[in-house]
């Protein structure tokens, strides 16, 4: 191939890699910036544990220890599949929604998550529980391709995540919870 066909071939293909880029949303930064804010509440949780149990006790503390709960992934192993998770799924569902949509689906579903778990007996960690919710949503936007397909992959995820818990009632309704919100917030903001 000559000089000049190598550089018109090179162009073509960072034009279709930009007109992919903007198809997409750009590079999925939020869903970067949640695994690293999940980062930083395993380190909060590991360094300060007594400062996060006081949490609650000063004025509307509670509700501000439930939503610093969604992104307290509980443990490093908890932190590592929760993060691979969010980083599989996370870039489609950005790409399908604006910034707020997909922040109110992970927090919004987290705080369901967290609720239904504490409720049920359960502590107050949360981030692998917000990954549920965009799992919720992923699972909506894929019943829009295939509803075969997005019920199989729930059925797989939640069989998996049943028997990743121990079966222990509390994380079970978290999950449970979490994962019914992050669909239905996503029915409700029409992801598509």
């Amino acid at each position: 191939m000559d000089r000049e066909t190598r550089q018109f071939w090179e162009k073509r293909r960072r034009e279709m890699l930009r007109r992919d880029r903007q198809r997409r949303g750009g590079d999925p930064y939020l869903t970067y910036g949640l695994i690293a804010l999940m980062g930083l509440g395993w380190l909060l949780q590991a360094v300060f544990p007594a400062w996060l149990s006081q949490l609650p006790m000063v004025p509307g503390g509670f509700f501000l220890f439930m939503l610093v709960s969604t992104i307290l992934p509980g443990s490093l192993l908890s932190l590592v599949f929760a993060g691979v998770f969010i980083w599989l799924i996370g870039p489609a569902i950005e790409s399908s929604t604006v910034p707020w949509q997909y922040l109110v689906i992970f927090f919004g579903a987290g705080l369901v998550g967290v609720a239904l778990s504490h409720l049920v007996g359960g502590g107050l960690v949360g981030g692998a529980l917000a990954a549920f919710g965009l799992a919720g949503a992923y699972v909506r936007l894929m019943a829009g391709w295939s509803r075969s397909g997005a019920t199989q992959w729930a059925l797989v995820l939640l069989g998996i995540n049943v028997l990743l818990s121990g079966f222990q009632l509390p994380y079970l309704a978290g999950m449970l919870g979490a994962f019914g919100a992050g669909y239905g917030l996503a029915m409700f903001l029409q992801l598509r």
